[in-house]
């Protein structure tokens, strides 16, 4: 069963290509009974984040458009924390905890703006140590998810983005694993939502979503719950990949899923016929 709900969503306000209105009539035109929206909250680092006059125009938009459709689908005001953010002081509906950037040199880097980019990163602040990049993005995962009081975490394998050739580091290498399924472990065992995303697939970077099968079977071991998320840049891929996550999810051993219906989180079967 798939869900009819997504709630990682954005827009034009940053780095998506679709207007708010337009996202609802594409979730209309699937069938979806809940859109969430979840721009990126502010932060002087992230072009791709609001500004704080933007958040005001951003969330002014959604509520707006929240009352012209009730009725016909439930919206929610929602956004996305980059740990390094500081955190929204307004009211949201929710939001997603995520970790985009890492400490290197004198500021942060982006370690999902773009595969050179983060080759040369690896290069310049891990001395061409792959896996010592990955040790310090798991670690900050980690301590985003001790730290926050977001309801979803984010893509917590955002790494693999642009490895899914395994071409950068080996996702199956002990020095990969290790902190990779203590942070799994964590996610599972702090009662947080985590996204399964399909992101990349929309956006043309890999063919799977993320987390992989290692992170997901540890979540389950943990008893950890999943959401699949499309996080939505382009109202065509609203619903993208939603097949494939819910089939991995399936495969290591997940039977249910959450989504929002509405304000209320709820649990739904992966499969017909299944409690």
């Amino acid at each position: 069963m798939l869900p009819k709900s997504n709630v990682h969503s954005h827009t034009t306000y940053v780095d998506g290509k679709n207007s708010p209105e337009e996202m609802v009539r594409a979730a209309l035109a699937l069938g979806f009974h809940t859109l969430g929206f979840s721009e990126h909250g502010c932060a002087e680092y992230d072009d791709c984040s609001l500004s704080p006059d933007r958040e005001t125009l951003y969330r002014a938009e959604i509520l707006c458009l929240r009352e012209k459709y009730a009725g016909q689908i439930d919206i929610l005001l929602g956004y996305e924390h980059d740990w390094f953010a500081p955190p929204s002081a307004l009211a949201y509906d929710y939001f997603i905890e995520s970790v985009h950037y890492l400490p290197g040199g004198d500021g942060l880097w982006s370690v999902d703006w773009t595969r050179p980019k983060q080759e040369e990163a690896i290069a310049r602040f891990y001395g061409g140590d792959a896996y010592a990049m990955c040790r310090h993005y798991f670690r900050t995962v980690c301590e985003s998810i001790e730290g926050t009081a977001a309801q979803i975490l984010g893509h917590i394998e955002l790494v693999m983005k642009f490895n899914e050739a395994r071409d950068i580091f080996d996702d199956a290498d002990p020095r990969y694993l290790k902190p990779a399924l203590e942070a799994a472990e964590l996610a599972a065992r702090s009662g947080k939502i985590i996204e399964i995303n399909t992101g990349a697939i929309g956006r043309g970077y890999r063919t799977q979503p993320c987390p992989g099968p290692a992170m997901l079977k540890r979540v389950r071991e943990c008893g950890g719950r999943i959401m699949l998320s499309s996080d939505c840049h382009d109202a065509r891929y609203l619903d993208c990949g939603f097949d494939a996550a819910a089939a991995l999810a399936l495969a290591c051993g997940f039977e249910t899923a959450w989504e929002y219906r509405g304000a209320a989180l709820v649990e739904y079967p992966l499969q017909e016929g299944r409690a």
